[in-house]
């Protein structure tokens, strides 16, 4: 706790508004540590009103790619721009103000249903309406109205009247606290994945809808969400090798469809 914090970042304010939207400009990264390169020559750019999905097996760097744009890395070659301005050179603390996030490996503190959605913006933790309005759109509402204390249920049983939220119910929850912080760009990793294949329809069919005024950046490892995206990126061991719409993709008869195959077949 006597550490004192290092700011990764410039000066630059982030925009109330992003009007070009991100750029990625042939970035490269590897770790200090290692001569690997986990990102290699990435190119591409994402206007202000996208939603974009990114796929790829595991290892093929997805996750390093979002760490990047959130500033917790800074690439070893290249830039990342949001509306022109190298994101090294935005006060750190403003761009994680505008970007709200959602990891895999994301934690619930032992708080209350109600302040664990409300963690990513504290300052409206007293605002019931909209952290129940955040609950409805993940389906985990009507549970969270279930419990001893509703809202005010403990989300652990080591506390009295607490509760042991499943996976998935996790999971809702999580996803409603990143929905519940105001953004300009939503970053969703894996946000499902424990959620069965209807109920994560319905979610991102949410979505979707919410995110219109947004850029919405989404890593899944299921088509069936992944195909309602305006743009998919197509990341293979570090390299973006395919980007387009799902019906483009399929035609081209590359990564993508042969991944995309893969998974239908285990529906049949």
């Amino acid at each position: 706790m006597d550490l004192k914090p290092q700011n990764m970042g410039g000066t630059q304010i982030f925009p109330v508004k992003i009007r070009t939207g991100i750029e990625f400009d042939h970035v490269w990264f590897r770790y200090p540590s290692s001569s690997e390169w986990i990102l290699k020559d990435i190119s591409f750019k994402i206007t202000p009103l996208e939603n974009i999905a990114m796929v790829g097996e595991n290892g093929a760097g997805k996750t390093t790619l979002l760490k990047l744009l959130l500033g917790f890395h800074v690439p070893s070659k290249g830039r990342i721009l949001i509306d022109g301005v190298v994101v090294t050179d935005y006060d750190i603390q403003s761009l994680w103000k505008k970007i709200s996030v959602l990891q895999q490996d994301f934690h619930l503190f032992p708080f209350s249903a109600r302040e664990s959605i409300a963690f990513s913006d504290l300052s409206r933790v007293d605002n019931l309406t909209d952290i129940k309005s955040a609950a409805k759109l993940t389906d985990i509402d009507s549970y969270i109205e279930s419990l001893p204390l509703k809202y005010d249920t403990p989300l652990t049983k080591e506390l009295e009247k607490g509760v042991d939220p499943s996976g998935g119910q996790r999971q809702r929850i999580g996803l409603a606290r990143a929905l519940f912080h105001p953004s300009s760009i939503l970053v969703l990793d894996e946000p499902t994945s424990n959620v069965d294949p209807k109920a994560e329809e319905e979610i991102f069919e949410n979505i979707i809808k919410i995110t219109k005024n947004q850029i919405l950046i989404l890593v899944s490892h299921r088509f069936s969400t992944v195909r309602r995206a305006n743009k998919i990126f197509v990341l293979d061991t570090g390299e973006l090798v395919e980007a387009g719409t799902h019906e483009q993709l399929m035609k081209k008869r590359g990564l993508y469809a042969k991944l995309f195959t893969l998974q239908a077949k285990s529906y049949k």
